[in-house]
């Protein structure tokens, strides 16, 4: 399974802007961020489905779709998702 091109996230390009505030994230590459040295958050794509694999403490957590459609509700809960497991 392929990572998703950086062109393909455009729509939750905002959502992308407030996690790249989070203190201590780094984005080595356009949608490919670590957290003290340790990948934290990336996309996949295949057959046009996007998903969000976002760690939760040691572990990846349950990966996040993407919807076709991205709404400002999505973009919304989408930052808290990330938030919550940042927090973690």
């Amino acid at each position: 399974m392929g990572r998703c091109k950086y062109e393909l996230l455009s729509a939750i390009e905002p959502a992308l802007d407030e996690i790249r505030q989070f203190e201590g994230i780094k984005e080595p590459k356009p949608g490919i961020f670590y957290l003290k040295g340790q990948g934290f958050l990336h996309f996949h794509e295949k057959d046009g489905n996007i998903w969000a694999d976002i760690r939760d403490g040691k572990v990846w957590g349950v990966p996040v779709d993407v919807p076709a459609k991205v709404t400002k509700k999505f973009l919304k809960e989408f930052v808290q998702i990330v938030r919550a497991r940042f927090e973690s």
